[in-house]
């Protein structure tokens, strides 16, 4: 095995403290220790033998020393977290949540509530439920820009019936819509977004209705990724930058 291949099968199978406790062990070494095996307490039978395996590449390799293999180990397990950090996590409404998988309403409410920046939500449906003004009415109290964009009656042509000014008494957020004559066909506006700082996103196919939060069977993503998150913001962002969406009266 390749010691590209060995370290990262060490990657895959060692804890962190494994990880920095090898990683400590090799580096003032030029050469593999014969106890290489013996640094990693309470290793399973595989965490050995990926050791051993990069105890064998390591000396099959002219010329690599312990500082190299603890500078791969470090700079691996660097990449492992913030590749845990951006990982998603399935959120749902509905009977069965267990594990990592979170309810929408506990999600938005932590996610609005985190926000230091700026707010963008979309909606198709969306009501004036009590617990999200407050969140967003916080938001504006503490400096965030909230723009919001939201279906309407008029622009849909009728395709959808709901309160035509959700969030009214939350003062100092923008409002959104998309006009019908800015429309193909007889399309609607039927994303669910949320976005929080560019840097984290919800994406689910609940509207913002107590039906929706509560009772149906619903799913999401919390999308933890920040390339990803500023992704979606942009997307809006460039639509109102072109008009597409326009702010509300």
């Amino acid at each position: 095995m390749s010691i590209d291949d060995a370290v990262a099968a060490v990657l895959e199978r060692l804890s962190d403290a494994q990880i920095q406790a090898l990683a400590a062990a090799a580096e003032p070494r030029s050469d593999p220790p014969t106890d290489f095996g013996q640094v990693a307490a309470g290793a399973t039978p595989s965490t050995v033998n990926a050791i051993t395996t990069l105890h064998t590449a390591w000396k099959a390799t002219p010329g690599l020393t312990g500082a190299g293999i603890a500078l791969a180990l470090r700079t691996g397990l660097a990449a492992r977290r913030q590749a845990h950090a951006c990982r998603g996590r399935p959120v749902w409404t509905g009977p069965g949540s267990v594990g990592e998988q979170r309810l929408t309403a506990a999600v938005l409410h932590e996610l609005l509530t985190a926000a230091r920046e700026r707010i963008l939500l979309v909606s198709y449906a969306a009501y004036t439920l009590p617990e999200i003004a407050a969140d967003l009415e916080a938001a504006v109290t503490r400096g965030c820009q909230v723009d919001v964009a939201f279906e309407t009656e008029e622009d849909s042509a009728g395709a959808y019936t709901g309160p035509s000014h959700p969030f009214a008494h939350v003062h100092g957020i923008n409002r959104w819509h998309w006009p019908a004559d800015q429309r193909d066909g007889n399309g609607v506006l039927h994303a669910k977004l949320l976005v929080i700082d560019g840097r984290r996103a919800l994406v689910s196919s609940a509207n913002l209705t107590s039906k929706a939060l509560a009772h149906n069977l619903e799913v999401g993503a919390v999308i933890n990724d920040p390339n990803l998150a500023r992704a979606l913001e942009d997307h809006i962002t460039q639509l109102m930058a072109a008009r597409i969406f326009q702010p509300s009266e």
